[in-house]
């Protein structure tokens, strides 16, 4: 049996959305009898009928030259108001580090922003806004960002969907820092139910920094970490001659700094391909290097702390190095080496890089923050043989620093004859 349609004032109502739209009974059928439905009824069901989708990153798929942070501690929050289910309103607005000379590529997709039922608009018409004019964007169908190229078909604004998924290009000539936002709205079409509505909802936003000159993203990091794989497999076989037969620490630092900001020129460059030695910048101490690269442009906030740092107990026992009595590091100023870690960091979002010279510059290091999520960032102390012993939550960083202090200061007093100076000294790694 064909579908019954009930005119009523001009606009055509099929009998089985009627009933699940729960209206007030139907009179018997006949040539003079209409549809009476109740009208508060009618206006709320209407509002529900409103194309409401929630534009969110979509995590099923990796997004490409960017870095991606939603957090409770730190991202901004929105409400975006009572057309959608109270427990989709809230909506927490990602952070959204962007390269600076590439084009980014960010997975997202649509959500349904309200449990529905009975009859469903589920399209309509999205508007992306950006608050810089210096920031092109394109939406692009595929929905795998690492397969968009300049060839990628355009997705249509104009007929989205529940359950889209698709891919924000964004290109910009922003300078390193700057900060922008894309804003989403949504409205109806006129293939609705009840004609087109004239409501126009915000339901997403992106805020976006462009990465700043010392901060680094994912793809940056593991052109070091590549590095340093081979450096570490090399440096642990102990050979008695060539490259990897010297202490290697402040190498092994500077090749892996080279690789982060992809340079040969400045920093000691090695082919292990071919065994040779590409570029040596000719080292004296790790603290003279972390000045050098402070004036070629490489690094800023340098910071020596003083002997005071550190206490010791004497401990007459033997060592496992020899010294009897030996000496048990204890911190006297956590805070200070805290502070500046907190300081130069704050709230900025992505992988930060500090240059590290330990006990009288005996042995150099590095240490990589990870503040991807910055309510709760972590820390990780690398050496020529990769990764140390130290790592974990950043407020512990002084622990970590004196953990790889100790071995250090005990170890040179078996090589030395005496007790180094326990310094600490720290440069902020950057990019010119």
């Amino acid at each position: 049996m064909a579908a019954i349609s009930i005119f009523n004032d001009k606009k055509i109502i099929k009998m089985s959305t009627i009933k699940a739209l729960g209206l007030s009974k139907i009179k018997s059928l006949g040539l003079n009898n209409t549809v009476e439905p109740d009208k508060k009824t009618l206006e709320e069901k209407q509002d529900n009928e409103d194309f409401l989708p929630i534009v969110k990153i979509n995590r099923s798929e990796k997004s490409k030259n960017c870095l991606i942070s939603i957090t409770d501690c730190f991202s901004e929050r929105i409400n975006l108001g009572n057309d959608f289910d109270k427990d989709l309103r809230n909506y927490t607005v990602p952070d959204i580090i962007i390269v600076k000379n590439s084009n980014t590529y960010i997975a997202i997709e649509n959500i349904q922003g309200y449990d529905g039922w009975g009859y469903q608009d589920g399209d309509g018409v999205l508007e992306f806004k950006t608050n810089n004019p210096k920031v092109k964007i394109r939406l692009l169908k595929e929905k795998n960002p690492e397969k968009c190229d300049t060839d990628s078909r355009l997705y249509d604004t104009k007929d989205a969907e529940f359950g889209d998924q698709y891919t924000l290009e964004i290109s910009h000539t922003l300078k390193r820092g700057d900060k922008f936002s894309i804003e989403v709205y949504a409205s109806d079409d006129n293939d609705g139910l009840w004609g087109r509505s004239k409501k126009v909802v915000r339901c997403g936003k992106f805020n976006f920094t462009v990465v700043q000159q010392d901060v680094f993203l994912e793809q940056e990091m593991q052109k070091g970490f590549d590095l340093l794989s081979i450096i570490s497999q090399e440096h642990r076989k102990q050979p008695k001659e060539g490259e990897y037969s010297v202490n290697y620490c402040i190498q092994g630092a500077d090749r892996f700094l080279g690789a982060i900001v992809n340079n040969q020129k400045d920093f000691y460059t090695y082919d292990d391909e071919n065994g040779k030695l590409i570029r040596s910048p000719g080292f004296t101490t790790a603290v003279d290097r972390a000045k050098k690269l402070s004036a070629l442009g490489y690094g800023n906030n340098y910071k020596e702390f003083e002997e005071g740092v550190f206490g010791f107990q004497q401990i007459n026992k033997k060592d496992k190095y020899g010294n009897n009595p030996t000496r048990n590091l204890f911190l006297k100023n956590k805070e200070g080496i805290s502070n500046y870690f907190q300081t130069l960091i704050k709230n900025k979002i992505g992988n930060h890089i500090f240059y590290l010279s330990i006990v009288d510059a005996l042995h150099t290091l590095f240490i990589v923050v990870d503040n991807n999520n910055p309510c709760s960032p972590t820390y990780t102390i690398y050496d020529e043989d990769g990764q140390t012993s130290s790592y974990g939550d950043l407020k512990n960083i002084a622990e970590g620093i004196m953990k790889q202090s100790q071995w250090v200061y005990t170890w040179a007093k078996d090589k030395k004859g005496y007790w180094a100076k326990l310094n600490v000294s720290l440069l902020k790694f950057q990019r010119k």
